[in-house]
């Protein structure tokens, strides 16, 4: 069995992605990254030091224009970037967040004061962001959100809840969608704003996830925010958000399908040598057509994204085209986790800190399938929108 084909064979994308291993090469050892491997999981992947290594060499925000002091980077290059951190395993969740989301939305809609003290406080590493979006009764269904601000001089007074904030418990602020006007319809009466999350009348609950880290529920009680911290016009913030999110999500996706590459080619690398009742697992023939079938679906995901990633670099926004690869990708992820445990066997249960664990990532890889389909929008609320904006079909 061989492992599947290089994404690309761009030599200028490739020579960007030599570029990269040299320097995780040099910051990512192995003896650091078997230290960070003997953290709890919930805690791996937040590495505040990283980011500010990264930060310091100019790696955070490489997309970013270069006025702004990035490298203006093209999608595709952005795409190679995240698969070679993905491959290597290395740390970069505290910073993901401010450089994606956040720091995309202060270069479109940023005052040139908040550009200049926010950019570079995250393009340096120096500041983690978590997402304060979802709420109990919104859900996917963001325009329905309740929690409220309400202007007081030159300050924002913030009461209300946010519900499956992941990094809430690790992160210094939260990009907070709020609403500043109930009068009007729901997408016209939002706004944005960043919150320290150590601000007195904020409460913080983390819980555990079935996927092995922790979601927040987090509180505001009439939490004061400085008004110079709203990020474009009062209850202009749906066009902020969704501004935002839409190349992000061609990143995200980039990341799931380095993520699902990767353990792709472990889980072939196991069946090239691994055994079963005495029986080479290459010479099953139910074992060949399941590996076959996983790297057709990798195929396809693989084509979704780079038909993405075309379209931004088109200047085109992929509406319904992010939302078909963002279900298709997420269910593949469900899918290789459990093929994964049908040809592992009944180990293929024991968690990877197990030491009898044949591919102890296997079972973390379905269990985290279920974040994939949920977090940035549930799939059925993607099907919808492949429905009305592809199809055409009626609402």
């Amino acid at each position: 069995m061989a492992l599947l084909p290089a994404l690309d064979t761009d030599p200028k994308i490739n020579a960007f992605r030599a570029e990269v291993r040299a320097w995780i090469a040099k910051h990512w050892t192995p003896e650091r990254r078997a230290e960070h491997r003997k953290l709890p999981f919930k805690l791996r992947g937040w590495d505040p030091q990283f980011s500010r290594e990264m930060g310091k060499d100019g790696w955070i925000g490489i997309g970013w224009p270069r006025e702004y002091g990035g490298q203006a980077r093209s999608p595709s290059e952005q795409i190679a970037f995240v698969e070679e951190m993905a491959n290597a395993g290395c740390p970069v969740q505290a910073h993901n967040t401010g450089e994606s989301i956040v720091a995309q939305a202060l270069i479109g809609h940023g005052s040139p004061e908040q550009q200049a003290e926010w950019l570079t406080a995250i393009r340096g590493g120096e500041r983690s962001f978590a997402l304060g979006y979802s709420e109990p009764d919104a859900g996917s269904d963001l325009a329905g959100l309740r929690t409220k601000a309400v202007q007081d001089g030159d300050h924002w007074v913030v009461n209300g809840q946010k519900l499956w904030s992941t990094g809430g418990d690790k992160s210094e602020y939260v990009w907070l969608a709020v609403r500043t006007d109930g009068e009007v319809k729901k997408h016209a009466g939002i706004s944005v704003l960043m919150v320290n999350l150590r601000s007195p009348g904020i409460t913080i609950r983390p819980s555990m996830a079935m996927y092995g880290r922790t979601f927040s529920a987090v509180f505001y009680d009439n939490v004061r925010v400085p008004a110079c911290n709203m990020v474009g016009k009062v209850n202009g913030g749906w066009k902020v958000i969704t501004d935002a999110l839409a190349a992000e999500r061609v990143m995200i996706g980039g990341s799931r399908m380095a993520g699902l590459q990767r353990a792709f080619d472990h889980l072939t690398e196991h069946v090239k040598t691994a055994t079963a009742g005495g029986k080479a697992l290459r010479s099953d023939p139910l074992v060949r057509d399941r590996i076959g079938a996983l790297a057709a679906d990798l195929e396809v995901a693989r084509q979704l994204l780079i038909r993405n990633t075309t379209m931004v670099e088109q200047g085109r926004v992929p509406l319904y085209e992010a939302a078909v690869s963002k279900v298709f990708t997420s269910e593949l992820q469900e899918r290789m986790g459990q093929a994964s445990l049908d040809i592992l066997g009944t180990g293929g249960l024991l968690s990877e800190d197990a030491a009898s664990a044949p591919l102890g990532e296997m079972e973390q890889l379905l269990r985290h399938s279920i974040m994939g389909m949920i977090g940035g929008g549930t799939n059925e609320i993607q099907r919808n929108v492949i429905a009305l904006r592809s199809l055409g079909m009626p609402r």
